[in-house]
């Protein structure tokens, strides 16, 4: 499976074609798109351009809580989105951190997590493939897809953040070190955490938010108030 770049309405995003075959509806979108959905036209021409009814924003908190999104539910703090209700879309907003993407297509089922440092270190990416799975997923049909996040190469950290890593039973791949510095890379992490849940098809973007300036908003790169959206929903 391979990543494209579309364009649909002013909306930027990249997405995997054979998905949105299958009625997966998702994108990671670029720093050029609108990011405001809370309320008002964006929030309507975004909902008309992917033939949606509703969507799901929440205030993210940097830890571990995943809400299934089905019969009207819309939660509002939390940092994962497992969406079972058709036409409603999940969204997680990013600048560095990871979105993940996680579908089981012949369910169907979906979800999108927003995986920061501490939100990797406590696994939220492997909590929602057990909600997932309760909900009547397979593991062996879960596919996971990494988008934008900043990466190794820029990803520095400190010696606490690495200590937690490691208390935690994350390997020390994870962490790099050049130059006296420590760098960690965030999506190898993540791929852990998903491998120990058992799924193995898994497809990464490639693109660092903090290397990429003309494509991705970066918090570390100095974009403190700027994010760009990363959604999923089922057609």
């Amino acid at each position: 499976m391979k990543f494209e770049q579309k364009n649909i309405a002013g909306w930027s995003y990249f997405s995997i074609p054979i998905l949105e075959e299958k009625g997966i509806v998702h994108g990671f979108f670029t720093g050029l798109s609108p990011s405001h959905l809370v309320k008002g036209d964006e929030r309507q021409r975004f909902l008309d351009a992917f033939s949606l009814k509703d969507l799901v924003i929440m205030d993210q908190e940097h830890g571990d809580r995943v809400h299934i999104v089905q019969n009207g539910e819309r939660p509002l703090s939390g940092d994962g989105i497992i969406v079972m209700e058709k036409g409603v879309a999940g969204i997680i907003k990013t600048a560095d951190c990871l979105p993940v993407i996680l579908v089981d297509p012949d369910l169907p089922v979906a979800a999108v997590v927003h995986a920061g440092w501490r939100g990797t270190v406590q696994r939220i990416a492997g909590k929602a493939i057990q909600q997932m799975v309760a909900s009547g997923a397979a593991r062996k049909r879960i596919i996971a897809l990494l988008g934008p996040a900043i990466g190794p190469c820029c990803y520095e950290i400190q010696e606490d953040v690495q200590d937690i890593f490691r208390k935690e039973g994350f390997s020390e791949e994870i962490v790099y070190s050049r130059k006296g510095s420590l760098f960690l890379d965030i999506k190898k992490a993540n791929i852990e955490a998903l491998k120990a849940e058992g799924i193995e098809e898994i497809y990464d973007i490639g693109l660092c938010t903090y290397c990429t300036g003309e494509l991705f908003h970066s918090y570390r790169r100095g974009d403190r108030d700027k994010r760009q959206i990363n959604f999923v929903s089922l057609r």
